[in-house]
């Protein structure tokens, strides 16, 4: 019976698994049909997007659900005695969303060309015609077929795994009917031996038992010496037999151990209440203390002793308390130090202040003083410069005046040489006359030899000797009048060489006198520019003075409150009563008085030099209203 019930459960387990393992398939593969199904409402969406965001959700849709289902289809690919189908659906799906992938990039790049403006169908057409919808068709269809396909195998062998294990219960089923009358058998003859060999026993021992239970521990255990069962029963009842009788003298012990407790308990309730006395005593003498403590005397000290236990916390309040007393004291001691060291402080810092005070109205002297010095030097300075300017132009206008004589005289030159040609001319044209009057008179004799025919020859003969004889005598006149003009030319010649050598001479005493100008005037500027550094620097001393005369005052009333906070101090201090006095605050001693500036002298007389009385007086009344 049990080799048949192995068998069977053999059978029918290797029968369940194969069931399980084709359900696990039937699921994979269930989970890529609804993948496929989802893939395809991906691509559908992916068709008709509209804008990059539609696409790229319809495309994270598409990759999901083929995540799924090669996730779906790992198990059963794993545990399928033919996966090659299974596989089969994974790579077709893979491939599916690659298409679907490759259009939505084609789509998405339509779109990146043409931003912000929705495609046209013919734009959509031209961008899914990079997948053909018959690669799609046919790439479903093998997913289907393949789904199909896996599905059958799975059914199939599901069918087969019930029919054995169908074959595998009836089979089963009538092994168990003939096992089951066998063993009624066997169990009929068994019964009849054990109602000797076994009930009586087990009633004599029921009979001890119930006598045990109702506190009989004085009965006699039979059957004990048997090796069977019945005498580990029998042992068994022994066993409580004897804890019963060892529970009964725990027990007698107990109650003896709970009379010796009770008496504890009343030792530890009388020790209790002497320590909560104890503790009462030492909280009253640290709560009188502590008040004292409250109210600011520190001189308190707890005389009285407290318990054992608790005289280590009377000895530490005396010692707390003295050490803060000793604490106070100090800080009377040095707040009595603190308010001394300020009070000296604000004397010397107000002795400071006025000496500040001073040495800035002195420098403020000594910079207007300065101020005005750099003024005059600078008037100076301008006056030179243009006074070095005049003398500049003026030696510019004499070596002008210098070439314009050059110039005339070289002008008179060429005048004399252009009169002496022309003297040279009128020579010639005198010359000329001559010989005309000749020709003119020889005419005439040749005309006056001629007789009748020649008179008329001989007037023009005669005319033509008169008009020589004019022009010789324009030509002598205008010969004297040349002379006369060389004459002048040549007065004029040395009267302008005489001006250019004047002038000459006036150019070298006004370029002496622009050299020292210039001397001058370098002098000028190095003094203006030294007096401008000075009073630079002076300025600059001036405000160091005034910012420090600020400090000055900044320091006086940081002191004031200095002292304020100690005298607050101090009163603190006063509300606690201690043991001896605190040092007193000792009046501050001074021993520095202003002093006058040298500087003050320095600017008197500066700006006596330079008749600024009234503006140092008026620096003076700033100052001292300041």
């Amino acid at each position: 019976m049990i080799v048949n019930q192995q068998l069977a459960g053999r059978d029918i387990a290797l029968a369940n698994q194969t069931v399980d393992r084709e359900q696990i398939i039937l699921n994979g593969i269930q989970t890529a049909s609804l993948s496929l199904a989802e893939m395809r409402v991906a691509a559908r969406d992916v068709d008709f997007a509209i804008s990059g965001e539609e696409l790229q959700a319809a495309l994270n849709r598409a990759k999901t659900a083929s995540q799924q289902a090669w996730d779906g289809l790992a198990q059963p690919i794993s545990i399928a005695l033919k996966p090659d189908v299974l596989n089969d659906i994974r790579n077709t799906l893979r491939a599916y969303e690659a298409l679907i992938a490759k259009r939505a990039s084609a789509l998405s790049g339509a779109m990146a060309n043409k931003p912000g403006v929705a495609l046209s169908q013919t734009d959509i057409s031209a961008a899914l015609a990079v997948v053909s919808n018959d690669e799609i068709g046919q790439t479903m269809n093998q997913a289907r077929v393949a789904t199909e396909a896996s599905i059958k195998n799975a059914r199939h062998f599901t069918e087969e795994a019930k029919a054995a294990l169908a074959a595998t219960v009836a089979r089963g089923d009538s092994i168990a009917l003939i096992v089951g009358a066998c063993v009624v058998l066997v169990l009929l003859a068994s019964a009849i031996g054990l109602m000797f060999s076994i009930a009586k026993p087990i009633q004599t021992m029921t009979i001890a038992m119930r006598r045990l239970s109702q506190g009989e521990l004085d009965v006699d255990v039979a059957q004990i010496s048997r090796r069977d069962e019945i005498g580990e029963m029998a042992a068994a009842v022994e066993v409580f037999r004897v804890n019963a009788l060892t529970n009964r003298k725990l027990e007698q012990e107990a109650e003896a151990n709970r009379n010796m407790s009770e008496e504890e308990r009343r030792r530890q309730a009388d020790a209790d209440q002497r320590r909560a006395e104890e503790m009462t005593q030492a909280t009253e003498g640290l709560g009188a203390g502590l008040k004292h403590l409250a109210s600011g005397d520190l001189s308190i000290q707890l005389s009285e002793p407290f318990a054992s236990d608790f005289e280590s916390l009377r000895t530490d309040f005396n010692a707390a308390v003295a050490q803060l007393a000793g604490t106070l004291r100090a800080v009377a001691h040095a707040t009595g130090a603190i308010d001394t060291g300020i009070q000296e402080i604000g004397q010397s810092a107000e002795d400071l202040s006025k000496r500040t005070e001073q040495q800035a109205a002195s420098l403020e002297e000594t910079a207007a003083a300065l101020d005005q010095i750099t003024v005059n030097v600078s008037s100076s300075t301008k006056r030179t410069e243009e006074a070095r300017s005049i003398a500049t132009e003026a030696n510019l206008s004499a070596q002008k005046s210098a070439q314009v004589v050059s110039h005339a005289e070289e002008a008179m030159r060429r005048i004399e040489e252009s009169s002496q040609q022309i003297s040279n001319i009128i020579g010639v044209i005198d010359e000329i006359a001559f010989q005309t009057n000749l020709l003119a008179l020889n005419a005439g004799v040749e005309a006056a030899r001629a007789g009748e025919a020649g008179k008329g020859f001989a007037v023009v003969a005669q005319e033509v000797r008169e008009l020589a004889q004019r022009s010789a005598q324009a030509a002598k006149e205008i010969k004297g009048l040349i002379q006369n003009s060389s004459t002048e030319v040549e007065s004029g010649v040395r009267l302008v060489r005489e001006t250019g050598e004047a002038l000459n001479v006036i150019g070298g005493f006004i370029g002496q006198v622009n050299s020292h100008m210039n001397a001058i005037a370098t002098s000028a500027r190095e003094q203006s520019t030294g007096l401008a550094e000075i009073n630079t620097a002076v300025n600059s001393m001036d405000q160091s003075t005034q910012q420090n005369a600020a400090m000055v005052e900044q320091s006086t009333a940081a002191a004031s409150n200095l002292a304020q906070e100690a005298a607050k101090l101090r009163d603190l201090v006063a509300r606690f009563s201690l043991e001896g006095a605190a040092t007193q605050p000792r009046a501050a001693v001074s021993a520095n008085r202003p002093v006058a500036s040298p500087a003050r002298a320095l600017g008197n007389r500066l700006a006596s030099a330079f008749g600024s009385r009234t503006a140092t007086a008026a620096a003076v009344k700033e100052w001292e209203d300041f």
